[in-house]
Order: structure tokens, then sequence, then C-alpha cells
């Protein structure tokens, strides 16, 4: 059942700048508190996957009694928090992380940050998971707690034990006491050579290895703030205008949410599931995602269309979020404005076993509602979810079975697939294989067109982020220009009233892109309260942008004041009959957005 609220009164407070909370940590004065947090992956729904080049993904951030937004924050982090110690006099922490890989090895972190300065200093080149850590009293040494290597690692042979029988070896209960001089600004790391001699004591180890629940940390922290309660800010999934001055936002703490543009929440549903995407369709559509009933593995979704109605009345008998489909499996669902909705279901985990997948191919306007087999789908190879265009769009492999050699296809709405044009060009080179797409319809001047991202594939995983966007028109393999990206787009918004494509990106930079020459108009970093963060969804609508971010928070941007002061001068080549590589040309302002 879905409750509405509407017209709700101011929500409760919020702990700004933080994601997840997964640790709390406080000085010995009592006066200054570390969070670490975690920010969740772009990985919904779940037939979505994006994390090239992702840049926030776990924070220390530290408060003051009297603000709930962080004075200081880390996020030079690769690895989830486990403690944070401070100096016993300066303005130092000490951050010890890490985690197990699923599969074999422990990996950490040892940073030691001054919160006056942006940057740490990692203590070791390598080093294990680190459990705890603290300074000495007099603040010049740094102990920490770290796991073994691996599962496998045991220590040097003694001559006893030798085939690693031994049961009191259980990595997963074991920890090393390490001890390091406390770095300077400018100390190099250290090589780590672990000593079987200072394996910690079982009866010491076993409670530094519990992990507080998340209830415990969360009533500490209210209590050391004395509030005695706040709401918590899940990352906005998605965005939509609804009109010239109401957008619409789904998180997993709602199923929808209505806004006003100045930021008022006008109604919120709730009940079974959360919302994942807004469909702008003959009607509007919240596809809800719940967890499956089944108990399959992998924790399972199902896929839940609501239509939502509003009959421009006041009275909250005029708005409802009423159950139109229901689909077992994960999908991704895009719509066009005639009522046609495709929706591409993840082939993995397909329910029980020899279970087929289907799509989805429903008209609103017949109810007509056809599964068919439009080809493979995985969450990252086929994602490409085109809003706001007169058709519906998907990516098929070569031969369709098949992840690679990938081509933009037209779904007409008697089923049938038009293919369009190839990705990318198929060669050899595995940099050819694109993955992590995204894209965005464009009709201007030159025509109707597809604004398409995406990463180039490497078998190197160390190897640095190699990314493109680029716009072709719709009836030729023809790239009109070409530019390099910093990392994986979440979201691609054409911008009509300024003809710019605005591209947001998981290093947390928003790029305005000139729509028909490719030019790069404003390259800007996005924070929230002084801090970075990572726009997850955004809108446009003729006048605003509105956008979502990992942390919480929707802001509304004026599109003028957005183009305003920047460099629109920057491309030089006019020419539009010609194709241009516009990674050659000068590059737009480079700036900081602020989402307050």
């Amino acid at each position: 059942m879905t409750t509405l609220t509407a017209s709700a009164p101011a929500p409760a407070p919020t702990l700004r700048g933080s994601g997840k909370i997964s640790g709390v940590f406080f000085n010995a004065a009592g006066d200054v508190a570390a969070v670490a947090s975690a920010f969740p992956l772009l990985a919904h729904p779940r037939a979505r996957a994006a994390y090239g080049g992702r840049a926030l993904r776990y924070r220390v951030a530290l408060y003051r009694r009297d603000s709930l937004t962080p004075f200081a924050a880390f996020d030079d982090l690769h690895f989830p928090v486990n403690d944070v110690a401070f100096h016993p006099t300066g303005s130092i922490v000490a951050i010890g992380a890490g985690s197990y890989d699923g599969g074999y090895l422990f990996e950490g972190d040892l940073v030691v940050w001054n919160w006056r300065e942006a940057h740490g200093v990692r203590l070791y080149e390598h080093v294990p998971e680190v459990v705890r850590c603290q300074y000495n009293a007099a603040g010049d040494a740094i102990e920490a707690w770290v796991r073994p290597w691996d599962e496998e690692w045991s220590p040097p042979d003694d001559g006893a034990g030798s085939d690693g029988a031994d049961n009191d070896n259980d990595p997963f209960d074991t920890l090393f006491s390490l001890r390091a001089p406390a770095p300077g600004p400018r100390s190099q790391p250290l090589d780590l050579d672990l000593d079987v001699a200072h394996r910690v004591p079982a009866d010491l180890s076993a409670p530094a290895l519990l992990v507080p629940h998340s209830d415990e940390l969360d009533a500490s922290l209210r209590a050391w703030f004395n509030v005695s309660d706040w709401t918590r800010q899940d990352a906005i999934l998605d965005v939509a205008w609804l009109d010239r001055d109401r957008y619409a936002a789904v998180h997993e703490g709602c199923q929808l949410e209505v806004y006003h543009r100045d930021g008022k929440r006008l109604a919120a549903y709730t009940g079974a599931g959360y919302g994942v995407e807004i469909l702008q369709s003959k009607d509007v559509l919240v596809h809800v995602v719940e967890t499956s009933a089944r108990g399959r593995p992998f924790g399972r979704q199902g896929a839940r269309l609501y239509t939502w109605t509003d009959c421009g009345s006041d009275s909250d008998n005029d708005k409802s979020l009423r159950l139109t489909r229901a689909y077992d499996g994960d999908f991704t669902f895009s719509a066009t404005r005639q009522g046609q909705v495709l929706g591409r279901q993840n082939r993995f985990p397909v329910a029980g076993a020899g279970a087929r997948a289907h799509d989805v191919l429903l008209d609103l306007t017949t109810g007509a509602d056809h599964r068919p087999d439009l080809g493979h789908y995985d969450c990252f190879n086929h994602y490409i979810r085109i809003r706001h265009a007169p058709c519906l769009f998907l990516l098929q492999g070569t031969p369709a079975s098949s992840h690679e050699r990938k081509t933009l296809c037209v779904v007409q709405p008697d089923g049938a697939v038009r293919r369009l044009w190839p990705i990318l060009k198929a060669n050899r080179d595995p940099a050819s294989h694109a993955m992590e797409l995204c894209g965005a319809y464009v009709d201007d001047a030159l025509g109707a067109a597809i604004i398409i991202s995406g990463k180039h594939y490497s078998p190197d995983v160390r190897a640095p982020y190699s990314g493109f966007i680029y716009r072709k028109p719709l009836d030729r393999d023809r790239e009109r220009w070409r530019r390099p990206i910093p990392a994986s787009a979440s979201a691609i918004v054409h911008l009509p009233g300024v003809n710019l494509i605005a591209a947001a990106f998981l290093d947390g930079s928003l790029q305005l892109i000139d729509a028909q020459s490719g030019a790069l108009r404003r390259h800007a970093r996005v924070h929230v309260d002084g801090l970075p963060t990572v726009i997850f969804a955004m809108d446009a609508n003729e006048q605003s942008l509105v956008t979502g971010t990992v942390d919480g928070r929707i802001s509304v941007l004026d599109i003028g004041e957005l183009c305003r002061g920047q460099n629109v001068d920057a491309f030089s080549n006019t020419d539009t009959d010609t194709d241009t590589d516009s990674a050659t040309n000068t590059r737009g302002t480079p700036s900081v957005i602020n989402l307050d």
C-alpha cells in the first residue's frame, strides 16, 4: 500500500556531508567528532552499473557540536574506514582503512591527515587491512593493528606447524601490531614487513574486530549533537520536471517525492520498495524496486511501475500513485511521450534454473504488454536510457546475444528492431569495446541526433580512465564531434534554450558542451557545503537544471546563471559542415558550482 504525505511539515535536521555512517570517533576533549561514511556506487536500478573514474566513495568528515555541517573532510580513500585516531595535541588524525576483497586479499591503507591541509600522507606503500590505529602519548609514533596479507598468509616457518594446519591462525581472527614514526608532510611511504612476534593476543584482537551496529553509531552521534532525531539523506537516484514549477525525485527512502522549485516538499509517497527511475510519458510513471519475495540468491528485486496522477487540485484525493504493472527481475525502463515504454531486463541473475529473461514493450494507450526477447543485456554493457526522445532506443551486441560490437537500435511499436550504427568502430583493440554508456536526445538546427558517452574497456584494471562523448545524427554513422571525458557519465541532458549539453561525471565534475560544435563551454567541480559531491541525476526545462547528488541534495540551477560569464568563444571552428575532434580545441573556463 502506498501512503501519501502531502504538504509535509519541515523535515527534521540532517547531518550534512556524510553518506552511510560506518564509524564515529571523538577527540580527547570531546569537542570534535570524526564521522566515517561510505557513498553508494552508481548501481540503481540494478540493470545499471557505472564506476569508471569515480572519485567520492569513502569520507572522513569532521564536525563540531554547534553545526551539522562538517568543517573539514578527507575523501582520498580507497577502502572502508575502520578507525580514526586523533593526535593528542595537533590538528591531525590517523585513518585506518581496508577490507577483504571477497576472494583472497586483505587490502588496506593507513593515512595521516592534517585537517588544515587538503592532502594526506600514507605511512606504507602497501599495507593489509588496518583494523585499529592510535597515537602514542607523545604523538610522535603510530601503532596500527592489521590483518594478514591474504587468506593463506602465515608467519614464517619456525620448524613447527609447517603444514599450515594450525587452527589458531585463522586469518579472519588474526591481527598483527605495527609501529612507525608519525610522518611529516614530505615523508615517503615505508615498506612493510609483518613480524610474527607482534601478533596481537586473541583476548585483545576479538573486541577490536567487533563492528558497532549502525543504530548504535547513530544514537551516539545524535546524543553528542544533542539532537533528538534527524532524517537521513539517501542518494538521489532520479529527478524529473513535472511542469515549469514542480519536479519529482526518487531515492531509497521513498517511492516518489514532489517538490516546488523553491525546495518546498509538496508530497511524499512511501510504501513497499523505493523509486529508482521516473518516466515522462503519456502519464508520469515511477519505477519502484522491491526485494523479491522468492528469497532467491543475489538479493533479487522485482520491478513495479506506478502511475502518478495529478489533477491539478490541492486536494490530496486528486493525487495518487497507483500500481500499474509488476515484473519479476532487474529492469531499466525508458519511455516516449506518446505512451510507449521499453523495459530491458538484466540477464544475470535470472530467476530459477532454466528460466529465460524477457524484456517489456508496453503501450500505455492500448494497454498492450508484450514480453519480447531483444537480446542479451548486462548492467555494464547495455544500459543507455535516452530520455525525452520520440522513439525507444536500446543497445544490441553483434549478434544480439553478445555484449561485443554494440550497435544503437530503435525499437518500433510492433517490437521490430532497427539497427542504426555501431557505438565504436570494431577492431582488435580492447578500447573499441564500449562500456558504462549514457546518452541524450537532441533535435536542433542540425537535425535529430544522439549524444553518447562511454568508457573504453581496458584489460588492465590499473590503467588510467579513458572515455568519450560524441554526437551522431540518427540517419548516418558519422560523428559530428567527439571529445574525451574525465570519468563515466552519470547523467546527460540537453538544455534546449541555450543548445548546450550538460554532462555530469563520476569524478564530481559537470561540463557544458556546445551541442552543435562540441566546444567545451564550462568545466566545473561540483560542491555542496564547500565539499566535493557527485551528481547522480539531472533533468532540464527551458529555464532550469535540477540535479540530485550522491549525498542526497537536490538543487535547482538557473541555466542563465550557469552559463553566465563563461568563455563562449572557446571554440573557433564554425564550419558546421565539417566533423571536428573537440579534444584539440580550447578548454572552457574551469570553475566550481556550489549547489547550496
